[in-house]
């Protein structure tokens, strides 16, 4: 049983309202995911024939694999976020401090994914994208630490381990070497085996018991 951080009880002036604080979360989500099909640019014919359309697109695959990418580590860090928020017992202003800052790298994600796709070829753009992903990650694992620590989340709520936040985040701090020292479609190929991981592991995990 999850405990309902709606529930009509008595707030004191440091604790945030549930609903306001997921409607939120999930509004900059949804911009976030939206703004991410306009790193797609339209092909530009200006002076070349229009049979030449289809060599055009096929050039923009770099941006179509960026938005994939980012598109998929949203999903999974929207997938992660909605399940730390349904435990909460209250929200109260570390978490809301956490939150917000953890929303403001959601909300910036589409530059860097627009960068890589299109100056994926520049070790800089891997670079700004996998920081941007440590800090998140790393957000994301502060925010679940404090409510476990603080006592905040439903007592019997499954605890999820931080591992996963740990190699998340190594593995976008390992791409940064790569990308500089080897080759940039390096890195990004490691993003995408651990995006497939992911999703795989979340596929695989059993959904609870109603019982």
């Amino acid at each position: 049983m999850v405990v309902d951080a709606r529930d009509p009880e008595p707030r004191s002036e440091a604790e945030f309202d549930y609903d306001r604080t997921v409607a939120l979360s999930d509004g900059v989500f949804a911009i976030a995911l939206t703004l991410l099909v306009l790193t797609i640019t339209l092909p530009n014919l200006e002076g070349a024939a229009k049979h030449q359309l289809a060599d055009r697109l096929s050039g923009q695959l770099p941006q179509l694999l960026s938005y994939a990418i980012s598109f998929g580590v949203l999903g999974l860090l929207w997938v992660r976020h909605h399940a730390l928020f349904r435990t909460l017992t209250r929200i109260n202003w570390t978490v809301t401090a956490l939150n917000l800052a953890y929303l403001a790298l959601v909300a910036f994600l589409p530059y860097p994914t627009s960068l890589i796709g299109r100056y994926g070829d520049q070790p800089v753009s891997v670079v700004i994208y996998a920081i941007t992903l440590v800090l998140i990650t790393l957000l994301a694992a502060a925010m679940r630490l404090y409510t476990y620590r603080a006592g905040i989340t439903a007592h019997d709520a499954p605890r999820e381990s931080l591992r996963r936040y740990f190699v998340v985040s190594g593995t976008f701090l390992a791409s940064i070497p790569v990308a500089l020292l080897i080759d940039p479609s390096a890195g990004l190929w490691m993003w995408t085996a651990l995006l497939l991981d992911g999703v795989r592991s979340r596929l695989r995990r059993k959904p609870p018991s109603s019982g």
